[in-house]
């Protein structure tokens, strides 16, 4: 039996599309695999949740790791501490305690707690849902005239931060590093949408990505398909934009419940998300706040703008500057409040 002109056109018009979706594939693989070699992976970057990857062996000072219920991290004593109170440290959304920040702090001569906040055994594994009443577990480990408590936080740790000024008085001064002055959904990765944080068990009103433009997804999206470094500011951004009136309201962090001293860094060409609006809107909001913007400098203040395979932004000179005059800055603010 012959086959008829239309079929063989169909039939060619198959074997047409499945040759350009194979390229297409065999495309995005090669350029994949030629990213990751230029641009590094996320096992580049190493894994912040490791324990085994923390040296408690430090000089100067003792270090101890910590459990409870469901606090976890490290808590830093000083041979000689010349500083009165405590400092907390929180890493971001890699999910580590900032421990070099910490060790430099008890260096100082500050008794220092190091925590992480989610991805330990005992804690959420993701980034989804962490109860903000695991610092009532910190609380009860100090005394009652302990002397100042204060929090300090990056990037999402910067968004937690401002959620336990508003919920612990006992919290004397904050420090910010790229904040945020919203609570944007989870980083777990599934289908449906839930807030990084609970408070008495029930979801902290946040912003989801569903909110975000179709353009800022698809710009990341391919970003992600071809291993490029991915930048996640427009969709950070998009989301605000998008969302109901109402549900930003909600969401809306208020910095005004620091009741002591606030200090805030960001860049002004920070990739991940809008950290420098946020320090600004801050300034705006309170006059007393020192605020910190550092034009060309990214999300985290060192490097060359990226790390793995994230887009952070800044370039290695302005990083390393920004990175210095802070570390100045926090010094002489801490001694402030800790003296």
């Amino acid at each position: 039996m012959t086959r008829t002109p239309k079929r063989r056109r169909a039939r060619r018009g198959l074997v047409g599309t499945a040759v350009v979706l194979v390229v297409l594939v065999l495309l995005v693989i090669t350029v994949r695999q030629v990213n990751a070699w230029r641009f590094g992976t996320a096992a580049d970057v190493g894994d912040p949740q490791d324990l085994s990857t923390y040296a408690l062996d430090q000089e100067g000072m003792s270090v101890e790791h910590i459990t409870g219920d469901y606090l976890n991290g490290f808590h830093l004593v000083p041979d000689e501490a010349t500083r009165d109170g405590v400092v907390v440290t929180f890493g971001g959304s890699e999910g580590s305690p900032d421990y070099e920040r910490a060790v430099g702090l008890a260096a100082e001569g500050y008794e220092v707690y190091s925590l992480f906040f989610f991805g330990q055994d005992n804690q959420r594994p993701q980034l989804d849902r962490v109860p903000l009443e695991f610092f009532d577990e910190l609380l009860d480990r100090l005394d009652d005239d302990a002397g100042p408590v204060t929090v300090l936080g990056s990037s999402k740790g910067a968004e937690l931060a401002l959620l336990l000024a508003t919920d612990y008085p006992e919290i004397d001064n904050v420090v910010l590093y790229a904040p945020t002055v919203h609570v944007f959904q989870a980083l777990a990765g599934a289908a449906e949408s839930h807030s990084s944080w609970t408070r008495d068990g029930q979801e902290v009103p946040f912003l989801s990505f569903r909110d975000a433009s179709p353009g800022a997804l698809m710009e990341q999206l391919s970003a992600t398909a071809f291993n490029f470094p991915v930048a996640y500011r427009a969709t950070y951004e998009s989301v605000v934009e998008g969302a109901d009136p109402a549900d930003v309201e909600a969401a809306t962090l208020d910095p005004r419940a620091v009741t002591g001293g606030l200090l805030v860094f960001a860049g002004g060409d920070d990739a991940m998300w809008q950290g420098d609006t946020a320090a600004h809107r801050i300034d705006e909001d309170m006059p007393d706040a020192q605020v910190h913007v550092y034009p060309e400098a990214g999300h985290v203040f060192r490097g060359d703008g990226r790390i793995g395979m994230l887009e952070t932004g800044g370039t290695a000179e302005a990083n390393e500057a920004a990175g210095r005059d802070a570390e100045q800055a926090l010094l002489e603010t801490l001694t402030a409040w800790h003296d």
